[in-house]
């Protein structure tokens, strides 16, 4: 920034602001948030984000859910999601820019250079205000996925420990994609970062099976061991022998002097010798015995794993079954209580020594543990380059299929919504397509990019409707398309009326298709001017829309209701947030709601996280007040304005300090915060309690409480707040 074109007074009120923040912020993550707003977050002050259908692009080839692609800026995509998927999505897996400062980040539609001074604090910029509203959508048990290369990792790190708490990081991955990047001027890089946190990890752990994979080459060694496992009791050429004598030529009738008779004994010795040569990890190579059933197992201790002892029954001994003696008891005592340990010994599942002095140890069977703690690492070194050149589609550095399906499938166990709000070449999409072929989970996604380089109408709409529909390829083999719907819309942006009541108005009649994604129901089956019902894909739910301010259509509406007798969600317009319930009287199985002031409130508390308050309209307000109190003498309503006045300096000195007016139910507790945080001394604490008080009284008609006297002394006391803070016009 040029400082030269600053005047004197413009130079010191900086120097006071930064002397400010210097006072104030505390350790952790600190960067300059406001120096330059992003636009696209201003837009919605005086702009309300809609979603509109593009009917031409909607895919369908069968019955199941519709999967969701929006075309826009992904901050007006997530403003929406807030409202029809709050608390609904199970994984958001994203791969945001990486601000390398080479053309890949833009801010205010500009590409932010590795020169430009604040390049980390809009990249800061853009990703918090992001994950805050991705934050809302994920439901308790849900996780977000992110990746990141070494550019921003530290920085993105801190951020999600902001937004998501320390308490719920679930760990990063290291990616090794085996290929150093060539132009390095240090240590050549070839690996990315996969940061991991849940929205409440005390939750997420407590799903079936979290944080788990399958084991890389369990089924192959189980596929071995059944091969050699058919050979027992026949009499063949071992096939490390036949590899052997392979060359020579052998006549049949010296061919048999290699022969042998398989014993279950010689199978494991060459299971063993096969694992031996096999590039698997030493958890998987434990797994080296087959046993009379042809199950693969190893064995583990079966000893107490605390410190202190185990209860006095945890010490019985186990009878060896052939020398009928007892065996050695671990010094702490078994790991289970008697009843198990019998319902072991008779599933066969414990392993005894030759004679009762070696220690009985638990067999694990490989069939019912073919999957293990997702690791740290995880190695990929595959490309989709071919894939993309098979649907004639120009697109650099994809992420591979595989490596999305990887972190989709062995992190969170059965998510059932994902969402990818910086969807590129629709990557996500692809894998939650092919992962619902493996299994009955039956994914869904939403997929969030701008058009851009027609990313999303030339690149990622294309890839997926050939994924979906078959596509043939260079070598003119057919690839079958995999069954699946998706509906496009498009972010748009409507703006406020001067009257709050025609701004009600114009969203009742602009939020039809927000109101069909949040209650996944599309089919639109009556169209009338007052009212639309729509259908779900298997016609087991329907949505009515009523959008009438008057009653005109309203008993017409009705009758179309009782003639359905699914489940029916509806939806009415209302001046509150309120509907009249007694006008459904003989209509069953329904539950309604009132549009739009829900979406109103959503988007409200949106603008409050994330766009700073603006200090024009505390100055506008202020000069309002100063005239009711010393000009035209009315101390009440000069009070109650002061009061507005209060309120907007403390959320602007809190956003400063990067709280989230959200957390807060009360103007009185974000005062509190501020005086624990250091902000505000106790003296200042309890002034401004006090006038808040006054401000409260005048608002209620409360009149007698306070005096002109005091309300000028409020006047005195803002106006320092102001200048001590550094809030200028």
């Amino acid at each position: 920034m040029n400082y030269h074109n600053y005047t004197k007074e413009e130079l010191l009120k900086l120097v006071e602001e930064l002397i400010q923040e210097l006072q104030t912020k505390k350790y952790g993550l600190v960067w300059d948030k406001e120096r330059e707003p992003e636009q696209v977050v201003v837009d919605c002050q005086d702009n309300l984000p809609i979603l509109k259908e593009v009917k031409t692009k909607h895919i369908k080839t069968d019955n199941s859910d519709d999967n969701i692609l929006i075309e826009g800026d992904n901050y007006h995509a997530l403003s929406v999601l807030n409202y029809t998927h709050e608390n609904k999505i199970d994984v958001i897996y994203i791969d945001p820019p990486y601000n390398t400062g080479e053309n890949d980040f833009k801010y205010n539609d500009k590409y932010v250079e590795k020169e430009n001074k604040y390049r980390h604090s809009k990249w800061l910029n853009f990703m918090e205000k992001r994950l805050n509203l991705a934050q809302k959508i994920l439901n308790d048990t849900g996780v977000i996925i992110v990746h990141i290369d070494e550019h921003e990792v530290h920085n993105l790190q801190l951020l999600l420990t902001n937004i998501f708490g320390a308490n719920n990081s679930l760990g990063t991955i290291i990616w090794n994609k085996k290929n150093p990047k060539g132009d390095s001027q240090g240590v050549s890089i070839m690996h990315e970062y996969i940061l991991c946190f849940a929205k409440n990890k005390e939750k997420f752990l407590e799903l079936e099976n979290p944080l788990k994979r399958a084991k890389p080459n369990a089924q192959k060694i189980l596929n071995k061991a059944s091969q050699l496992y058919r050979k027992l009791g026949k009499t063949l050429i071992p096939d490390d022998v036949k590899e052997v004598i392979k060359p020579f030529d052998y006549e049949k009738n010296v061919l048999k002097d290699f022969e042998v008779t398989y014993t279950l004994e010689l199978i494991n010795k060459e299971f063993q010798n096969w694992l031996s040569r096999q590039d698997f990890s030493g958890g998987e190579k434990a797994y080296k015995f087959i046993d009379n059933n042809g199950r693969v197992y190893r064995g583990v201790s079966m000893a107490w794993p605390n410190k202190k002892k185990a209860p006095n029954d945890y010490f019985i001994p186990l009878i060896h079954p052939v020398t009928k003696k007892p065996c050695p008891i671990p010094e702490r005592g078994w790991r289970n209580p008697p009843s198990t340990m019998q319902i072991l010994f008779d599933n066969d599942l414990i392993l005894f020594g030759k004679d009762e002095t070696k220690q009985p140890e638990r067999k694990y069977l490989l069939e019912d543990n073919m999957f293990e703690n997702t690791t740290s690492l995880y190695e990929n070194a595959s490309s989709d380059d071919e894939f993309f050149k098979d649907l004639n589609i120009h697109f650099p550095y994809p992420k591979p299929v595989d490596v999305a399906k990887y972190f989709l499938s062995t992190i969170h166990p059965n998510a059932k919504i994902i969402c990818d709000f910086v969807a590129g070449s629709g990557t996500t999409g692809q894998a939650v397509l092919e992962l619902n072929q493996t299994d009955e989970l039956q994914r869904q996604f939403i997929l969030c990019t701008n058009d851009e380089n027609e990313i999303c109408t030339g690149i990622l709409y294309p890839r997926l409707k050939q994924v979906i529909d078959g596509y043939s390829k260079r070598d003119g083999e057919d690839t079958k398309g995999i069954q699946a719907n998706l509906k496009y819309f498009k972010a748009q942006l409507l703006p406020k009326s001067r009257s709050y009541y025609q701004t009600k108005i114009s969203l009742t009649n602009e939020c039809t298709q927000m109101l069909c994604i949040k209650e996944n129901i599309y089919n639109l089956e009556i169209q009338k001017e007052d009212y639309k019902i729509f259908a779900s894909n298997d016609k087991s739910k329907y949505l009515a829309v009523y959008y009438n301010t008057l009653n005109s259509g309203l008993k017409e509406f009705l009758r179309e209701l009782k003639k359905i007798k699914e489940e029916k969600i509806v939806y009415m317009f209302s001046d509150t947030d309120t509907v009249n319930q007694t006008i459904f009287k003989g209509i069953k199985d329904f539950r309604v709601e009132a549009i739009p002031q829900k979406i109103l409130d959503v988007y409200k508390e949106l603008n409050k996280q994330n766009i700073s308050p603006q200090t024009n309209t505390i100055f506008v307000d202020l000069e309002k007040a100063k005239r009711r109190i010393f000009i035209e003498n009315d101390k009440d309503d000069g009070a109650s304005k002061l009061r507005i006045v209060l309120e907007q300096i403390i959320e602007h000195i809190a956003y400063k300090n990067g709280l989230n007016l959200n957390d807060f139910n009360a103007i009185a507790r974000v005062n509190t915060k501020l005086k624990d945080d250091g902000v505000f001394t106790k003296v200042r604490w309890k002034e401004i309690e006090t006038y808040l008080t006054i401000g409260n009284d005048a608002s209620h008609g409360d009149y007698g409480n306070y005096e002109m006297k005091q309300v000028k002394e409020f006047y005195t006391f803002v106006q320092n707040l102001i200048t001590e803070f550094g809030i200028g016009k």
